[in-house]
């Protein structure tokens, strides 16, 4: 099993909500995800980031195809957009 886990902090606080609903629109419809969340944070310190992903693969391979699947590059692309700092972490377990 792999995990990958993004976090976004947006500049404009609006624009998290606009995330969210961006990264909850591939639920469903992007495959070789085994399992997917999205949470919104809300105790907005300093060291928070605002939005979160992870999602679970069933391996390495099952990750790097679920990169290149056409709806989740569409949806990266409309999360470019968005003023943002981005963190990612993929592990196994």
């Amino acid at each position: 099993m792999v995990k990958h886990v993004v976090m976004w902090k947006y500049s404009n606080k609006d624009d998290a909500a606009a995330a969210k609903e961006l990264l909850e629109s591939m639920n469903g419809k992007v495959a070789y995800i085994e399992k997917m969340e999205v949470g919104e944070d809300f105790r907005h310190s300093e060291s928070s980031y605002d939005i979160v992903l992870i999602t679970e693969h069933k391996n390495r391979k099952e990750l790097d195809l679920y990169q290149k699947d056409n709806f989740h590059v569409q949806i990266k692309r409309k999360l470019s957009d968005l003023e943002s700092v981005r963190a990612a972490v993929d592990f196994e377990l």
